[in-house]
């Protein structure tokens, strides 16, 4: 799995790659083929209590068609856990979805 951290406007610390890249790996253990996880990080220039001035926008790559989750948070790091969360749970019902179909189709 390839995973690519691009940044708007924002320069990408060590650290904040460290965290979007270990997070971006739970994604793996899901049971599904993922080829290449983006991640895009934005900072929203506005006040800094402000609860949507970080965004990140997850985009999975899987066989067969994309996936793009968009979180909005106060802080980075949070939006990053936020997302990863938001992606697994897309792709989990994805997978139940289709596992459910081919139990259907092969009960008939």
């Amino acid at each position: 799995m390839k995973v690519l951290i691009e940044g708007k406007e924002m320069t990408i610390t060590p650290a904040i790659q460290e965290h979007a890249e270990k997070q971006a790996h739970k994604i793996e253990k899901l049971g599904q083929r993922v080829i290449e996880v983006r991640i895009f990080l934005e900072t929203i220039k506005r006040k800094s209590n402000d609860p949507t001035a970080n965004r990140v926008t997850y985009q999975v790559s899987i066989p067969g068609e994309d996936v793009v989750v968009k979180v909005h948070a106060a802080d980075m790091y949070e939006a990053i856990v936020k997302a990863t969360d938001a992606a697994r749970r897309k792709l989990r019902r994805m997978t139940e979805k289709q596992r459910d179909l081919k139990r259907e189709e092969g009960g008939i």
